[in-house]
């Protein structure tokens, strides 16, 4: 029953940071009394449990079986996996060059990120910033699963 408890905790603390995080921009971005900021909050953390669910049904779980296959699963190989976990994803899917052929530019609140196809140093932050949270957020949930999982004092 904890084992199940740990990856709920998984699931649920990761979702939690990004409801915080996305909560923080509504009232950054909206008036504090913008009574539809509760609705798009709602709706954002469904999403956010379910893409974390995801995240640690089709990743975590087998990571989980692996590492203790081979008698791994102490707190910095379980936090490392965590993190590399959901790093990997986020750096494959949003790789400045993937499309480079395409040669366009963006910009960010003004600042330039990429030119002809071609990140900039800006850009580069932009990205490792983006993988590094969603790398924290796999971090948390790794530390949410080791605190919530059975027997591992005694390991």
């Amino acid at each position: 029953m904890r084992i199940v408890l740990a990856f709920l905790s998984a699931a649920g603390l990761p979702a939690l940071l990004m409801l915080l995080w996305y909560l923080y921009g509504q009232y950054q971005a909206f008036e504090p009394d913008d009574p539809y900021i509760w609705i798009r909050t709602k709706n954002f953390a469904i999403l956010c449990f379910f893409v974390s669910a995801a995240f640690v049904l089709l990743l975590g779980l087998p990571a989980y079986f692996v590492l203790r296959w081979f008698n791994l699963v102490r707190w910095w190989s379980t936090l490392g996996a965590g993190f590399i976990l959901a790093a990997v994803p986020m750096a494959i899917f949003t790789w400045p060059l993937k499309y480079p052929e395409l040669k366009t530019s963006a910009s960010v609140n003004g600042v330039l990120t990429m030119i002809d196809g071609a990140p900039t140093m800006a850009g580069w932050f932009q990205f490792a910033q983006g993988v590094s949270f969603l790398g924290t957020c796999g971090l948390v949930g790794a530390l949410a699963f080791w605190l919530a999982a059975p027997n591992k004092w005694t390991q």
